[in-house]
């Protein structure tokens, strides 16, 4: 499904997708994750490697794009949690696309599709430290939701999760 936000359209990535999603990954982590994530980690991180793993899984993810520009992408799942039925498992603007609304767009349309399937109880994941991710989750409705944490290279890191009511 298309949608259009003016000049910006919200689209399911394809193959053809797969380098730009890998470039603002990559870009994202480096800059976001300095200071967070050990730095060996961050400057081990290639495109080239990004680029092979996301071939394989394009279809995962939903990009906003200015035509053939993506500027940002997520990955929307459904789960059978506990407490939570959908998932967006990762949300990522290209940095230098940010504050255009872009992140609002994909996050929206994300809680859309799911309110559309049924979905009731939707949550994200970010780490802990990641103090611009929180400060977007927590404008976009989020309440703390849990904690956890993930490894990423040798080491464990602190995460948080935000829990949005999708049923009103």
């Amino acid at each position: 499904m298309e949608k259009d936000n003016g000049r910006i359209t919200i689209r399911q990535a394809s193959a053809k997708d797969a380098r730009q999603i890998a470039e603002i990954i990559v870009e994202d982590w480096k800059a976001a994750y300095r200071g967070v994530i050990e730095d060996a980690y961050l400057d081990s991180l290639s495109v080239e490697e990004r680029c092979a793993r996301e071939v394989g899984r394009y279809a995962q993810y939903t990009v906003a794009a200015e035509g053939e520009k993506v500027l940002g992408l997520a990955w929307n799942e459904l789960t059978d949690g506990e407490d939570t039925d959908c998932e967006i498992v990762a949300l990522y603007v290209r940095y230098a696309d940010r504050n255009r609304g872009i992140g609002k767009a994909l996050f929206r349309n994300a809680a859309d599709d799911f309110r559309a399937a049924g979905r009731k109880r939707m949550i994200v994941w970010c780490l802990r430290d990641n103090l611009e991710a929180r400060k977007f989750y927590e404008a976009m409705g989020g309440k703390e939701h849990r904690a956890g944490s993930h490894i990423w290279g040798a080491r464990e890191y602190p995460m948080v999760s935000y829990l949005y009511r999708l049923d009103g």
